[in-house]
Order: C-alpha cells, then sequence, then structure tokens
C-alpha cells in the first residue's frame, strides 16, 4: 500500500511595508511558479442580508460557508483574464472543501460592473450544474483585490503564496454603504507542503517579522469598511 505525504497549510501575517523585503528575499532564494508566478487577484465575496457567512467566521462555528466570484489581472490591474470562477468553500471543523464553476463573464466584465447588478444575484444559479444548492439568499457584498506572487522553495518543493496590499475597493452600497477601502496593514503568508512547520529554509523571514497566525480577509476588510479594526 502506498501512503501519501500529507500536505500542511500553514498561514503567517506580516506588516504590509515588509511586502518589499519579503519579494526581494524570496526572488533571490526561491523559484518562481512555473505556471501563475504574479498577478492580482479579486474576488467579490456573497453573504445574506444579516451577514451570516461574516458572523461563521467571527464566532469561529465547526461549520464555515464562503462564496464568492473571482478572476485574474496582471499586477497592475488593467489586463484581465478571460475567464472567471464562481467558488463554495466548506471549512467543517479542520476540514476544507472548494468547489469552482466557470462563469460566462470575464473578468473585464466583472471589474467594470457595478455590484448592485442583478447579474451577480442570478449568477449564484451556476452551483446547480454541479448539483449544489444554496438554500440562503445570497448578495454581493464587497470586492477584495490583492497582489498575489507565488513561488516554489527549492529545497522542500513546498509551494509559497504571497498577498499584500489587500483592499476592498467596491462595494455593494445595498449591503454596505462605506468606502474606507484603504489597503490593510496586513499582508499573508501562505505555504503549502510537507512540513507542518515553516522550513528551515524560511527561517530568515522571521527576522523581518513574520509570524504564524490566522487570518481572514473577508473579515478584515469588512472591518475596515466599516472603520471597526485595522
Amino acid at each position: 500500500m502506498i501512503q501519501k505525504t500529507p500536505v500542511h497549510e500553514l498561514k503567517f501575517t506580516i506588516h504590509n511595508t515588509r511586502s518589499f523585503d519579503i519579494l526581494s528575499w524570496l526572488d533571490r532564494f526561491c523559484e518562481p511558479d512555473p505556471e501563475f508566478p504574479k498577478g492580482c487577484v479579486s474576488s467579490i465575496y456573497y453573504d445574506t442580508l444579516n451577514w451570516r457567512y461574516l458572523n461563521e467566521k467571527l464566532n469561529s462555528y465547526y461549520l464555515k460557508k464562503k462564496v464568492r466570484l473571482r478572476w485574474y489581472s496582471d499586477l497592475d490591474y488593467i489586463k484581465h483574464d478571460a475567464v472567471s470562477f464562481l467558488e463554495v468553500k466548506y471549512k467543517i471543523g479542520g476540514r476544507r472543501e472548494k468547489v469552482r464553476v466557470d462563469t460566462i463573464f470575464s473578468g473585464s466584465q466583472l471589474a467594470d460592473m457595478p455590484l448592485e447588478n442583478r447579474e451577480f444575484v442570478d449568477i449564484i444559479q451556476l452551483f446547480r450544474t454541479r448539483e449544489i444548492v444554496i438554500t440562503e439568499k445570497l448578495f454581493p457584498a464587497f470586492q477584495i483585490s490583492y497582489k498575489r506572487h507565488r513561488y516554489i522553495d527549492p529545497y522542500t518543493g513546498s509551494r509559497i503564496c504571497f498577498d499584500h496590499n489587500i483592499s476592498a475597493p467596491r462595494t455593494n452600497r445595498m449591503m454596505l454603504p462605506y468606502i474606507y477601502s484603504d489597503i490593510l496593514q496586513t499582508a499573508v503568508f501562505e505555504i503549502k507542503g510537507p512540513e507542518s512547520e515553516l522550513p528551515s529554509s524560511l527561517y530568515p523571514l522571521t527576522d523581518m517579522g513574520l509570524k504564524k497566525s490566522s487570518f481572514s480577509k473577508y473579515s478584515s476588510c469588512y472591518h475596515k469598511l466599516t472603520r471597526r479594526h485595522y
């Protein structure tokens, strides 16, 4: 019987002002991801009118759900991919599952379309093509965008993902009539690989302030938009 090496997902945070230092180090000592080395990631997050999904996260429910509409762009957010994806993510205790469905909208269309448009509500029906039923009435809440750089650690083969300049540039004014969309002070460093702790090859990053921490872009941007935290 062949035993598979478990894959661990580790998350760390660092102050966003150290992003240049982190990227300079990674450029020197790690290899760029051969398929998607860098770009801008944008997601429109969905929720109910009473913010059910947000409360699941804030109250650390055993069962959590996340629904978002995602597309990719260049680092300057000028050229957008021709495809976009509707995603639902489940977290059941420590187990995670994700289902992704292609949509008919291009990234350029989504970047220009007001979040109040009816199309953003209707698109949820695409989940039925994968036999997924969303019982809650969902609406687009706000968009989160950030710059993402991806690398491979040459010593362990672990995959590294560094997200920085995280912000919420657009809101659905029927859900959240706030426009306080400054960049978050936190950047996120994630690593997936065989190591259950930060590999020794990446220890120098801790000298820059990298710390193991849980972090939610969704809840953090919500607090930023409402000027409650961050």
